[in-house]
């Protein structure tokens, strides 16, 4: 199995904008508008996956600062889970960058068991938690705080350094755990 990253096409902007929706609770996730027409540029850069034959398989957004890629959003369509797909598209992303990727994980939770297996993958595919209780703020009022954890494909990066950065450029947070 092959995949590509590509950039967004037409034709699979709804099946993306379903598959983001559908993957990711209200306070994960930011206006779809932001991500399919980011206004200023700044905004988080959206790839498609698609695999071997060009079929839309997931999507990717990433954000590029001068020490670090920041993929905020991850998600592969249900039927490809399982598939290798991800762990290609991921390990991709890595290959081309040439910083070091940084993601947010949920924290481990013996009741909800996907928490252990998105660190488990993505600790297979060369990612690392950083040590530092991290907090995402809030993506818009009403909306709560999540208490997620920071993985990084260099360990030896500055944790502290990573929150400021999210919080004030992603985020737009005006304090910093």
């Amino acid at each position: 199995m092959s995949v590509t990253l590509i950039s967004p096409l037409p034709e699979y902007m709804e099946r993306a904008r379903r598959l983001y929706l559908e993957s990711f609770p209200p306070e994960e996730r930011r206006p779809w508008e932001q991500i399919a027409s980011p206004c200023d540029g700044a905004g988080p850069q959206l790839r498609m996956i698609a695999d071997s034959a060009g079929e839309f398989a997931g999507l990717i957004t990433t954000w590029r600062f001068p020490a670090f890629v920041y993929v905020e959003h991850f998600a592969i369509e249900p039927s490809r889970r399982g598939t290798g797909i991800g762990g290609e598209a991921i390990s991709l992303l890595i290959s081309r960058e040439r910083l070091p990727v940084v993601l947010e994980v949920e924290r481990p939770d013996a009741q909800i068991p996907t928490t252990e297996r998105r660190i488990r993958f993505y600790a297979r595919n060369g990612f690392k938690i950083l040590p530092f209780n991290y907090i995402q703020p809030p993506y818009a009022p009403g909306l709560p705080e999540v208490p997620l954890m920071l993985m990084s494909t260099l360990p030896s990066l500055d944790p502290y350094a990573v929150n400021c950065k999210l919080h004030s450029e992603v985020y737009g947070a005006k304090r910093f755990n």
